[in-house]
Parts: C-alpha cells; structure tokens; sequence
C-alpha cells in the first residue's frame, strides 16, 4: 500500500475519517483495518518530519504525540473564519463579538449557559437562567445549583486569572460545587482523581500520570501565551481536546474542558471570538462526539476535532450575523423581535435543511412545545417575511426561509 498517496489526497482534499479511508466510498482508497493501522504508523514517524505537521509536545499516556496537521481543509476553514470577521469589521465600528461583550452575560451567554447544560442533559429555561444569573433567587434545584456555578465560573474566568494548577482547580470546583455524587467527589486535598475512568471505550490518564500532564498543559499553554505563537487562537482547541483526553476528575471533564476553551481564549486574544461555543457543540452534538472519536481512533491527530470546531464556529458566526442583519431590517420597519423570538430564527438558520415541518422545527430548536404553539411561532415568521410558506399537496404545511432578508448564504456551510 503506498500511504504517501492516501497522505497526498488527505492534505490536498479533505481530511477524510476513519470511516471514509477504510470504506474508500468518497475518498476513493479502500484500506483494510491492517493497513489502516500501518497508515497511522506511518503518520506518526511523519510527526517531527514534515512542516505541515504540528507537534504539541504535550505529554501523552498512550500514542507517543498530540498533533494536527496543516491539510488545505484545515487552512481553508481557518481563512473563512478569519475573511468572516474581517467582512464584519468592515461593515461595523466593533467586531460582531465585541458588540456583544458588556452585554454577554445577559444575552448571549445565557445561551452559552443553556448550551454547554444541554449538552450535559440538564434542562433549564431562559428565565430561570436571568433570575439565577441575576440573583433574583436562590437556587433550590440541583439544576438551579448548576446553573448558578456555571455564572460564578463565567465571572471567575472573565477576569483572566494565570491559567495554572491551582486556578484551574478553583474553576473546577466552582462548576461542581454542591453537584457531585459522593463517590465522584475528590479526596481532600487533591487536586485530581484517585481512581481510572472510563468513557464510553475511551480511557482516561493512568492516575499516577495526571499530574505530569496537566502541568504539561500548564506549561504548553503559558509558554505559547507568552511567546505569541502565530497560530495562537488555535491554542484554546487543544487544551479543550487535552482535558477531555486527559480526563483528570470522576466527572464534570466536558464542563471544565468547554470553560478552559473559553478562559484560554480571553487570555489569548482578549475577546469573546467563540463565546457561543457550548451553543454550537449543543446543537452539533453527533459531530462534535464524532470529532473527538475520530481523533482519539487516530493516534490523537486532533485536525478532525480542529475542523469541527471551526467549521461549527463559521456556521454560527454566519448565523449571528444574518440574525443582527435582520434584527436591524425589522427594527426599520417598528418591528422589535423579543430574545426569545431571535433564539428560534437562530436554531432554524443553523440546522437548516431545505424546507421543514412545524415538527421539524420543534426538533431541531429543542423544545417542548405543541402543534399549535409551533404553527404561531412559525406562521408570525411568515408575516415578517422571514420565512415563506411551501405549497404541498398533503395537509402539512411547509416551510422555507426566505432568503433574500439574509445577507449571508445559510447553504455555504455545513459541517
């Protein structure tokens, strides 16, 4: 088998999956679960080799490096994001994400709170999250209780506090306070946990190398903060994938690692870029897991995780700019559409599909919610000529949007 010609199509096509390389149904090489492995061997001796090849040196517990690598894909989606904000500078004053900085704790972040709960299975509602932001009441649930770490542990990483052993412990411990099973709970006076774990068929760093790691990631992170590397706001990504890989505590490693991302890009750029991070990875979840799989199935090659995340990151900066776009052209005409009217138009511009059912819209905005309450939602869309009804010859009633009130193609990009 002659890799260098599989290596040749992932670097100047797309960087095909497991799945797609061993299936041979896009990329067009068939390779058997043997060779397969020998590919991925063959990768790994090109680590420190080949300058499209970018080794982390973060200290690994099974394959010997945590790396990425510089495919056309990788630069391709990288540039749209970048091309994306450069447009948006030069239509407004302030970046789409600083215009949303005094006020995102009270708008954007609670969906950011809602999307990083969703994706732990906690469900909340928006008001609930205002109050419990806003200490309009106590937390009496144990969903309440987590709401309320999740503000605290915002509050905590605004700041921008060193990224080091003991703070990230501070984070942790604010996000699991009162929240944890007694046999998740830590020892006292540890830092990290005391037994394995096991995720779905992935495990966690031997005990006796958690330590070692994590101060590895301390050290990578501060290191590349100080020295300005060029690709810096790749930085938040790889300590996001680390912490998962590493998995240093019984629970609450999604949260932590989701935060980490968040609080390492503020102490990169300052700026809330991907704030609305957790939202997306809420409402990517299939290939969000499918990313970090194909990753750990790969000898931790981290360029599927890295391309997810900027893929779903020019999806949603699309979407938040086609939803101030028409937010503005409403607000011309004396319309004024509500948080909650503005999160639904949201939710249908990033799952969308072509045309889609009342039920389809239920489904994917997540949301209970009947028939009729769905139909209002909808049909007052039509009336603001955000959508448009689709003749059928069945009884269901079709939906589209309408495309010229967006000035960006929700069709451009799909993960």
């Amino acid at each position: 088998m002659e890799f260098e010609k599989v290596l040749l199509k992932q670097l100047d096509e797309i960087y095909y999956s497991p799945k797609e390389l061993k299936y041979g149904n896009k990329c067009g090489v068939f390779l058997s679960p043997h060779d397969f492995n020998e590919y991925l061997k063959y990768k790994d001796d090109l680590i420190d080799e080949n300058k499209l090849f970018y080794n982390t040196h973060l200290l690994t517990f099974n394959y010997k490096d945590i790396y990425f690598v510089f495919n056309n894909e990788l630069l391709s989606v990288i540039h749209d994001y970048f091309n994306q904000i450069s447009i948006d500078l030069e239509k407004n004053d302030l970046p789409l994400s600083i215009r949303y900085f005094d006020s995102i704790k009270k708008s954007r972040i609670y969906s950011e709170i809602e999307g990083t709960l969703n994706v732990e299975n906690v469900p909340t509602t928006r008001k609930n999250l205002i109050d419990l932001i806003e200490n309009k009441k106590e937390p009496k649930t144990n969903n309440d209780i987590i709401i309320k770490n999740m503000s605290d542990a915002f509050d905590f990483i605004i700041k921008r506090p060193e990224f080091n052993k003991d703070n990230l412990f501070r984070l942790y411990s604010l996000l699991s306070k009162d929240c944890l099973d007694e046999e998740d709970l830590l020892k006292e006076g540890d830092y990290y946990r005391y037994d394995s774990v096991e995720i779905d068929r992935y495990h966690g760093a031997p005990v006796n190398k958690i330590e070692d790691c994590m101060n590895s990631l301390f050290k990578y992170v501060n290191t590349e903060l100080q020295k300005k590397w060029e690709y810096i706001f790749l930085l938040p990504h790889i300590a996001h994938y680390y912490v998962l890989y590493i998995h240093p505590y019984f629970d609450y490693n999604g949260r932590t690692a989701r935060m980490v991302s968040l609080w390492i890009q503020l102490l990169a750029t300052n700026r809330l870029f991907l704030g609305f991070i957790s939202e997306a990875i809420n409402q990517t979840k299939k290939y969000y897991y499918e990313a970090l799989e194909n990753s750990r199935d790969c000898h931790n090659d981290i360029t599927y995780f890295l391309l997810y995340l900027y893929k779903v990151s020019n999806l949603y900066y699309l979407t938040y700019q086609n939803v101030d776009a028409l937010s503005f052209s409403l607000k011309k005409k004396g319309v004024l559409l509500t948080e909650t009217e503005l999160n639904y138009i949201k939710k249908i511009l990033i799952t969308y599909n072509g045309p889609f059912t009342w039920d389809d819209f239920v489904k994917n905005a997540q949301i209970e919610i009947t028939k009729q309450g769905a139909l209002k939602i909808l049909n007052n869309y039509v009336s603001l000529e955000i959508l448009k009804e689709i003749e059928t010859k069945s009884k269901s009633k079709l939906f589209d949007i309408n495309m010229r009130m967006l000035p960006y193609n929700v069709e451009s990009i799909r993960i």
